[in-house]
């Protein structure tokens, strides 16, 4: 699949990259000293990024009552890494929630970068009537071969999608804000684990999930955002 690729591609990029600077320090300053450089740079960079990105990035937008806030589908991997993201849209959670109901692979798309998340396929830019009845129980693929169902749905105030055995559940609550606006708070949970595969989740995983996240939140936005209107199919 064109996403898988991609994301095989990025991943092996970085490494070569990695190892690319390594091996120039070490022709640069020497095996041992360029060795020992290249490692204290990687440890000040993986430093950094534990104690500042990865906390900034894995609760971008939300307040502090927000990221510790009980939401809907918190119970269902209790056990979890969390992020908890959000945005402030200049429309009424009925404006929003079209939007929400309507997400997925192979469905309106995920809203973000349609070439690494969408198979390529441009995210729907309008309200789909066919989508807009999504029930619990109904498939919401993430990607082919990772397909939550709808495990939570309060219309236009949660929608949440799981999965249990794979210890992953996303929950969008809508909230309104004064007459004519609302937030839109995103969480993921996803099962903890201590292996190398939980290392490699965070050091590419979340940076990734969180450009995705951002890109999409902003997105579902703007969409909203606009005159009534242009969302008529």
């Amino acid at each position: 699949m064109r996403t898988e690729r991609i994301i095989a591609g990025i991943v092996v990029a970085v490494v070569i990259g990695c190892l690319g600077i390594l091996a120039t320090l070490m022709i640069w300053l020497g095996t041992w000293t360029g060795l020992g450089t290249g490692l204290g740079i990687a440890a000040a960079v993986l430093l950094l990024y534990g104690l500042i990105f990865q906390p900034w990035a894995c609760r971008w937008g939300a307040t502090d009552e927000e990221a510790i806030a009980a939401m809907p589908g918190d119970e269902l991997v209790p056990d979890a890494d969390v992020t908890t993201r959000a945005v402030s849209i200049d429309a009424p959670p009925g404006r929003v929630w079209p939007w929400l109901v309507q997400i997925g692979w192979g469905r309106a798309g995920w809203y973000s970068y349609d070439w690494l998340d969408n198979d390529g396929r441009p995210s729907a830019d309008r309200i789909i009537p066919e989508l807009q009845h999504l029930r619990v129980g109904d498939i919401v693929p993430i990607l082919p071969g990772r397909e939550p169902s709808v495990c939570h749905l309060e219309p236009e105030t949660s929608l949440v999608v799981g999965d249990t055995q794979m210890g992953l559940t996303g929950c969008y609550l809508l909230k309104p804000v004064g007459d004519n606006g609302a937030r839109l708070i995103s969480r993921w949970r996803q099962r903890k684990s201590h292996n190398v595969l939980a290392l490699a989740w965070s050091l590419f995983g979340v940076p990734g999930q969180f450009l995705l996240e951002r890109k999409m939140l902003k997105n579902i936005k703007a969409r909203a955002e606009r005159a009534p209107a242009l969302d008529r199919p």
